[in-house]
């Protein structure tokens, strides 16, 4: 299995592919721009996208979703139930009436006015049998924020709950500090030498990010 990194879009967002060699298949994590990268990529390691797995939909984490949905029809793609107001038909009416970059909105209109509908709705504690991942919800930066977590593996998907060193931020619309601080203890019950792979940044340790102050 592998995981590579692909950072996209104005915002330095990390997209991850998630791959197996032996099944050729492939897992997208957080499309948040520049498809072709992202397909270049999935082609390098001759594999087939399955799914795409959004941790949340704020975006600069979906920005490429409509373009990999056109190469690859049948992809699945699927985000936690509270977020899913911001994909399919309706989604471009809630990010004017939400976002706050509104020059990210007016260059990415065409992208954002043409997102799919997700085809599976995440909850606490479900297991992606194919890729063998366990969802964690984990509110405060939107309300349907969810990680993605390979215990074999040891390494965490945490989107923007958990980075290097800080949080993501809870002044957005469905954001809640208190919310995001309890998702992040929470994730401290992981192994400590868990692997966090951020949706923004360098990536980082349960154990070293347990020693952050604000945690106290």
């Amino acid at each position: 299995m592998f995981v590579d990194r692909v950072v996209v879009g104005p915002y330095q967002t990390n997209c991850y592919v998630l791959g197996d060699e032996e099944t050729q298949s492939c897992w997208i994590v957080d499309p948040g721009g520049e498809a072709k990268r992202i397909i270049g990529c999935i082609k390098n390691h001759a594999v087939n996208p399955v799914a795409v797995l959004l941790t949340h939909t704020h975006w600069d984490h979906v920005t490429a979703l409509a373009a990999i949905k056109e190469a690859y029809p049948d992809i699945e793609i699927l985000v936690g139930r509270e977020d899913a107001e911001f994909l399919g038909k309706n989604a471009y009416q809630r990010f004017d009436e939400t976002i706050t970059d509104r020059r990210f909105l007016a260059v990415y209109k065409e992208d954002l006015q043409h997102l799919p509908s997700p085809t599976t709705l995440l909850d606490d504690g479900q297991v992606l049998d194919d890729c063998h991942m366990r969802v964690i919800h984990t509110p405060g930066h939107t309300r349907g924020g969810v990680c993605y977590y390979h215990e074999t593996g040891e390494f965490l998907f945490s989107g923007d709950t958990l980075f290097c060193g800080g949080i993501g931020r809870t002044d957005l619309f469905g954001g809640c500090y208190s919310d995001i601080i309890q998702s992040c203890k929470s994730l401290f019950e992981l192994p400590a030498e868990t692997q966090v792979l951020p949706g923004h940044g360098p990536e980082t340790t349960i154990a070293q990010e347990q020693a952050n102050p604000c945690f106290a």
